[in-house]
């Protein structure tokens, strides 16, 4: 079946409508179906490409307008995922029909159409539902299965009756067939692409629809779940109502759709899917007990549904023309997500909480294995690479960038153009960058192809000058020489420049001073006389890291008119530092001292307590030390201090805040402060009932959580055992969720190894790639952790979706022994991981860059010699 593209289908025919039909029961092992496309010839052929896999197909027939049925042989390309209808006359140009009947299996993987269960009272149950993205749709029915092929789309659904089901559009009517079955069919779709096709069928449990108030029409908005699960739904539907309104008004479009069913699947592989009308979550991303859980819990349940709702303009009403396209859909409804989040609940300060993803491209980012935010694809596995951090975060960093120099109301107005001007199209990344320009009159294209057609991103150094600052750029790549080399298309960057859109605050004779940069080559910034306090990251939303003279570091540390933000990048930018061998621990430490005595932030405290906790790791030295048990109570003393201050006048809208204040603080101090009354109360809550727990006036969840971080990370085996059977009892998924990770963290080998062996056994494939992911990670076990991973690695990559395979490996980067990571290097060396082979070779990188960062730590405290 030859073509120019092997993974692309020709444009000689393309579709326009689908009347698709499936007969879906999902206490069988296989499903059925029946579609009819109706498709634009554009020449004249003799055979018609489309995709279809691990189907069998029936009955096929090729009519066109005004001619006779034609049933064409099938000649069937499994490897390129595709068959060819080969005709025995050729089809004329113009309209014509093509319909088929075919059956097929569900799939394994959770991806195309496949089962999930879970059990109500003692009974397991079954339910069948959709996940297409990327290219997956092609196993559930035949279809053109590209991006850029889009059409309306015309369900009906032939289930059990009394089984729910849903699909993209309201239910338009439900015949009973006599048999025990019902159709339902569903209204047609806005023209999209197949990837957005979504189908749920089984014993669930739906909400009463809420009216939301859309700028065209009232938008029913629902959330579908398990039995049992309904009074988990109502947060959710607080965030979706807030949502879609919020994002009518930055779009300035009503929404593209006509109903939102937010779908709670008990397996899912993603944290969720934006298929038009009918988004799909995983539990813990969708259903929650507000009263249970931790501000970062529910900020997390916003933040997805955010994302997903952010997708139904961009990326379903305007989608990427190919694959490669991908990051903007992911990026820009990353970047929607914190900021519809930061518009439900500004208290939460979300741009600060994102620091600590931006924090983790930042990482990746630094590697010379990086890659560009944007690459060429050619096959289903290239596109499933797509989902990973410089996608996301990077992404969603880089537009936050942009946006903040262009100003909020120009970028938005830019969006808006794009938009409108694209709807229902397909459009390339340089689509978006034009709009932008033509609304702001800025250099957007110049500055953002720098950005994401080239990896890696810069180091900016500031050095004071009598008259102002001089500034200069160079790659911020962190290299390890002993580290075997890997897949490298983006990361020597040296002797290249960026764009950096950067705004610098200066104080200079007591003036405070704001200076607008385009940074490419270095350049001196007139400031009127020496600056005696500089910040060249102004507001801290640009993707780049700062180095500043020691003296503006630490004035920067003390300054009460930095941001959370600002102060979040100071700290971050000095770890950067200390990996790339730029500053020593020594430096880190005094620096995170400095910070912590006068910070109050949540989001800034997270970063303090991960330096803390990776200093301990990286020094290399028993977990109960002396010398990080005494940092961690000298950095959390002024907070405390703090604290008790600040309770007596909290007002109540801040409380919550406070309150994961605390919980940081009490982890902190129970884990690595070896704090004995901490430990003492985080046993008691631990083993307290927790409806008796939650209900104690002197306690809330986040504390609650806390508890159980000390606990899980320094308690006995009776604790563990504690912890399963909590696990194991927990009826809401945040709970789920909190207790299978504590048992990750156990002290106690023995524990541990079942912990391992459970990953196989009753975790849901879903979680246990990250659950073996936090095991590589633990400080004392990942040596078991690997030998284990090794011995099961068959029955591992069974279990485990394909896209979370290489997910579980990003526990490696914790990895300090160099013997440990020759190891885990031989061993991926000759067994690669599906779709994963540049994300690999970012982590095993990044493990060497660990491993190296330890011996230098460990020489200057006298522990070991330098590298």
């Amino acid at each position: 079946m030859p073509t120019e593209d092997p993974y692309r289908l020709p444009r000689t025919v393309l579709p326009s409508r689908y009347d698709l039909e499936l007969v879906v029961d999902p206490d069988r092992p296989t499903f059925s179906g029946r579609v009819a496309i109706e498709v634009e010839v554009v020449e004249p052929v003799d055979r018609v490409v489309l995709n279809s896999l691990d189907l069998t197909l029936g009955t096929v027939t090729v009519t066109p307008e005004g001619g006779s049925p034609q049933e064409p042989s099938v000649d069937v390309d499994a490897e390129h995922e595709r068959v060819a209808l080969v005709l025995d006359h050729p089809l004329p140009a113009g309209p014509a029909r093509i319909e088929a009947d075919f059956e097929g299996p569900y799939c394994e993987a959770l991806v195309g159409l496949y089962r999930s269960t879970f059990t109500v009272d003692g009974e397991e149950r079954h339910l069948a539902v959709t996940q297409f993205e990327s290219t997956y749709a092609r196993r559930a029915f035949p279809c053109f299965d590209e991006p850029d092929m889009k059409a309306t789309f015309a369900v009906a659904l032939v289930v059990p009756d009394g089984m729910l089901a849903v699909s993209n559009a309201a239910e338009t009517s439900r015949e009973l067939l006599g048999d025990g079955t019902v159709r339902v069919r569903f209204a047609d779709t806005m023209v999209m692409s197949t990837y957005l096709v979504a189908a749920v069928v089984g014993p669930l449990e739906v909400t009463e629809p809420r009216a939301v108030q859309g700028m065209a029409a009232t938008i029913p908005l629902r959330v579908v779940h398990p039995p049992g699960s309904g009074p988990l739904a109502a947060f959710a539907l607080d965030v979706a109502d807030a949502g879609i309104r919020f994002l009518e008004r930055y779009y300035d479009l009503p929404y593209p759709g006509d109903k939102v069913d937010l779908v709670a699947v008990p397996d899912f592989a993603f944290g969720a899917m934006e298929n038009l009308g009918c988004i799909t979550f995983r539990e813990v991303a969708l259903l929650v007990d507000p009263d249970g859980s931790t501000q970062p819990e529910l900020q997390r349940v916003a933040d997805v549904i955010n994302h997903e709702l952010a997708h139904m303009w961009f990326g379903d009403l305007v989608t990427m023309g190919w694959w490669n396209g991908i990051w903007l859909n992911e990026a820009f409804a990353t970047f929607m997500e914190v900021t519809a989040s930061d518009a439900f609940r500004p208290d939460w300060d979300t741009w600060t909480g994102f620091g600590l993803s931006r924090a983790a491209a930042f990482d990746t980012d630094a590697l010379s294995t990086t890659r560009p935010i944007e690459f060429d694809v050619e096959s289903p596995a290239d596109a499933e690479a797509m989902f990973d951090i410089l996608t996301y975060e990077k992404g969603a960093s880089v537009v936050r960038m942009l946006e903040q120099y262009l100003g909020a109301d120009r970028f938005r107005d830019g969006i808006r153009h794009y938009l409108r001007t694209h709807a229902y199209g397909n459009t390339e990344t340089t689509d978006l960058w034009d709009a932008l320009e033509e609304v702001s009159g800025e250099p957007v294209r110049h500055i953002m192809d720098a950005w994401i057609y080239r990896g890696g991103h810069p180091v900016v150094t500031a050095e004071l000058t009598d008259d102002g600052v001089a500034l200069r750029q160079e790659p911020a790549t962190v290299t390890d020489p002993d580290a075997p080399a890997g897949d490298d298309d983006g990361g020597d960057q040296l002797g290249e420049r960026w764009p950096v859109p950067m705004v610098l605050t200066a104080l200079v004779d007591g003036t405070e001073r704001q200076e607008r940069v385009l940074l490419e080559e270095p350049t001196t910034v007139d400031l009127g006389g020496r600056p005696t306090a500089l910040r060249i990251n102004t507001r801290g939303d640009g993707f780049f890291r700062s180095e500043l003279p020691a003296t503006a570091r630490a004035a920067e540390a003390v300054d009460p008119t930095t941001t959370p933000l600002e102060r979040f990048v100071l700290l971050d930018d000095a770890w950067a530092a200390l990996l790339r061998g730029d500053l020593s621990g020594a430096a880190v430490e005094d620096l995170v001292r400095l910070s912590a005595w006068r910070e109050t932030d949540p989001s800034v405290w997270r970063r303090i307590a991960q330096a803390v906790r990776e200093l301990r790791r990286l020094r290399g030295l028993d977990h109960d030390d002396d010398i990080n048990a005494a940092l961690a109570v000298d950095v959390a003393d002024g907070p405390l201090g703090h604290v008790d201050r600040l309770l007596d006048d909290l007002d109540p809208t801040g409380l919550e805040r406070w309150r994961d204040l605390r919980g940081i603080l009490v982890s902190l101090l129970g884990v690595v402060g070896r704090d004995a009354a901490i430990r003492t109360l985080a046993h008691e809550l631990v083993h307290t009932p927790p409806d008796e727990a939650r209900a104690r006036p002197d306690t809330d969840s986040t504390l609650l959580a806390a508890a159980l971080d000390v606990v899980a990370a320094t308690g006995d085996a009776d604790d563990h055992a504690l912890i399963e059977e909590r696990w194991h009892a927990a009826t809401n998924p945040q709970d789920v969720i909190r207790y299978l990770y504590a048992l990750a963290d156990t002290p106690v080998a023995e524990c541990f190894d079942h912990l391992l062996e459970l990953t196989l056994t009753e975790v849901r494939s879903q979680d246990s790639a990250y659950v073996l992911r936090r095991a590589l990670s633990h400080p004392r076990f990942a040596g078991r952790a690997w030998d284990f991973l090794t011995a099961e690695w068959d029955a591992v990559l069974e279990k485990v979706p394909s896209s979370a395979a290489v997910r579980m490996f990003e526990g490696i980067r914790s990895v300090t022994d160099p013997e440990l990571a020759a190891s885990i290097q031989a061993f991926t060396a000759d067994h690669p991981t599906p779709s994963g082979a540049r994300v690999l070779a970012q982590h095993l990188q990044r493990m060497w860059i660990t491993v190296r960062a330890s011996e230098r730590l460990r020489a200057e405290i006298g522990d070991g010699p330098a590298s």
